[in-house]
């Protein structure tokens, strides 16, 4: 049986409130700007537009050409094909999550709260805009083969984040790395269900469960349930 350090193993002075986690970015940097093609920015946002409320099967190029006001030969000098372009501009959008994700998750000193940062910058991004999330986390199932290496890089990097729950272990040998994945494809998952089942559109929160499946094979079932009842936090801007 695993052992952790004590409830939550961060140093002295570092130790949240219980019932609280500190979900404030730290260094989080300007957007990214446009593409500087405006014809792409606009075949863009009209395929995410339209596969995110309609669907990938049901969506053509050309309606999507008509939608951004380009010609098709706009379409084709910068993508090979529909799923070429949903391929392209889900890695797009999953720059720009990450970027969000990992400032948040680079702002918290315990692990704990970086978590819940990081967490908290991923919903905020979904919740943005629920179509948009629909096409990144929905859609991605019925697109063809490339799909899944697209998935298997968000899996990594989200396991990638989870790792660092070894540490909170009095012998970090005990988990492996698979131990993070295991606990990304369960998030995952979750997150794919609550946004097909419209908890984005509605702005329902669900973070406390996704929280509770990243510590309980680190903190164990009694600290993990009590992410249920965490109430985010967040300090004002210039604060560290």
């Amino acid at each position: 049986m695993r052992r952790r350090r004590g409830w939550l193993p961060e140093a002295e002075g570092q130790r949240r409130a219980r019932g609280q986690a500190d979900v404030s970015p730290r260094h989080e940097g300007p957007p990214p700007g446009s593409s500087r093609d405006p014809a792409h920015d606009r075949i863009a946002a009209a395929m995410v537009q339209l596969i995110g409320s309609r669907g990938y099967e049901a969506t053509a190029i050309e309606t999507v050409c008509e939608r951004a006001g380009v010609e098709r030969a706009d379409f084709d000098r910068r993508f090979a094909g529909k799923e070429d372009c949903f391929l392209v501009l889900h890695e797009e959008i999953a720059a720009e999550l990450c970027r969000r994700v990992n400032a948040a998750y680079a702002g918290p000193a315990a692990w704990h709260n970086r978590i819940w940062a990081a967490g908290w910058a991923a919903l905020n991004f979904l919740q943005e805009d629920p179509v948009r999330a629909r096409f990144f986390i929905v859609e991605l199932n019925g697109v063809g083969g490339g799909a899944q290496a697209h998935r298997d890089r968000i899996l990594q990097r989200l396991a990638d984040l989870l790792d660092g729950g070894r540490e909170q272990l009095e012998d970090p040998n005990s988990a492996s790395r698979c131990t993070a994945e295991i606990a990304a494809g369960s998030i995952y998952g979750a997150i794919a269900t609550k946004v097909r089942g419209g908890w984005i559109d509605r702005g329902e929160h669900f973070l406390p469960e996704l929280i509770y499946m990243a510590m309980l094979p680190y903190l164990g079932a009694r600290a993990a349930e009590d992410e249920l009842l965490v109430q985010p936090l967040q300090r004002p801007q210039g604060r560290v």
